[in-house]
Order: C-alpha cells, then structure tokens, then sequence
C-alpha cells in the first residue's frame, strides 16, 4: 500500500521487498521528449539507516532519450544530424552525448554476449540511407532467444565480404548453422567455412506458393486437387 508525504497530494512509490522509511522528494530537469521533469524519492534503510534515492538515474537525460538516441544512430543518422532531430522534439543534447550513448551501448553488448555460445544465427541483409549514400548492412540473431549478436556493414551480395565478417563470430560464439534467404552468397559462404545452412520458411514457403499459382493456370481441372493438397 502506497504512503504519502506529508502536505502533499501525490502518492510516494512503496519499494517492494524492501524495509524502508521515506525521508521526501524532490524534482529534477531531464531531457526527455514527453517531461522535463521527474520527482526523485529518498528512502532510509530501517536497518543499515543508510539513505538512497529512486526514481531517476544520476544523468541529466532519461533512459528513454538515451534509447532514442542510440537507434536515431542506428538507422543511419550521423551524430549531428540525430542531434538536430531531437532539437526539433525541444531536447537538447549534443552529438558528443549521443556519440557516448552509443558507445556505452556496445559496451553493455558485448559483456552480455561475450561468454554465450550460439549454435544457430539467422543472418539477413539490410540496405539503409545514411552518411550521403545506401549502406549495406548486414544483422546476425541468436534464433534461439532472438537477440541481436552483431551488425556490420557488410554487402551480403559479396561471399568474401561475409565470410571474413562472419568467421570471428564462428569462433567466439561456436555457430554450426545458419538461416538465411536464398541468395547464392551464403551457399558460398557455408561450404568455405564448413557450416550447415538452412533457407528460412518464409522463403521455402514463398517459392510453394509461386509454383503454385504459375500451375493452376497450366494444370487440367482433373489435377488441380493435387495442388489443393500440396
């Protein structure tokens, strides 16, 4: 059951779990896109005594704006420019900020990825506007939690290009097979590098489907039962 502070309206978020005494509030200015601020609770330990404060984090910007940043940068902004369209939403922060946001990021990546080994990556390939041109992007998923394990810019079209991408994966996360579409660079790819490959069910399914409809304007009617069954 919530408490409430003393003279005021607004109700003090109780800490599940936890034996503890509210001491107050307080409001902070962020940078976000929705307020500009938030309130931020002390509590005292009912047994250490030692205080803390919930409710926001010692940064001036939200985890929200942080968030927003680091994908305004993933699809393909520069630093500036994904600085520019938060102006336009009234948040001011610099490139320099979002550029440590996304640092921080892979950081935060590659600790929980670092020791997890993956036997089967889906791999699918990307072509996003960004930096002057269409850049090709190529994303590696762990399908068996769907996580994201890399991303690189690399042109699927090109098997050398992917195999020397694709390689230091193999080693650090022990991938034995991959999903893929049915372009003729991951078969190229597979062989080199000795792994086991599989054409998603999207695809295969799309493949049925054409051969189908083409049939059923060539078959006789006496046949087409066949399809139906198919």
């Amino acid at each position: 059951m919530s408490s409430k502070k003393r003279g005021a309206s607004q109700e003090v978020p109780v800490l599940q779990g936890y034996d503890v005494s509210t001491l107050g509030s307080t409001k902070k200015k962020v940078q976000d896109m929705h307020v500009r601020r938030l309130a931020v609770y002390r509590y005292r330990c009912c047994h250490c005594k030692r205080t803390f404060r919930n409710g926001s984090s010692p940064a001036d910007q939200t985890k929200r704006l942080e968030v927003f940043s680091i994908l305004l940068e993933t699809l393909g902004l520069s630093y500036r420019s994904a600085a520019l369209t938060l102006s336009g939403l009234k948040v001011a922060i610099s490139h320099m900020t979002i550029w440590r946001n996304v640092q921080e990021e892979n950081i935060r990546r590659k600790k929980r990825t670092q020791w997890q080994s993956v036997r089967v990556v889906g791999l699918d390939g990307a072509y996003v506007s960004g930096w002057g041109a269409t850049q090709p992007v190529l994303v590696a998923v762990d399908l068996g939690t769907g996580d994201p394990i890399a991303v690189g810019y690399v042109n699927e079209y090109d098997p050398l290009a992917v195999q020397r991408w694709l390689t230091p994966l193999i080693q650090r996360y022990g991938i034995s097979v991959i999903v893929t579409d049915d372009l003729f660079s991951y078969r190229v790819v597979t062989d080199k590098l000795q792994l086991r490959h599989q054409v998603c069910q999207f695809h295969v399914r799309r493949w049925v489907g054409r051969s189908l409809h083409d049939l059923a304007a060539t078959l006789p009617k006496d046949w087409l039962w066949v399809l139906e069954e198919v």
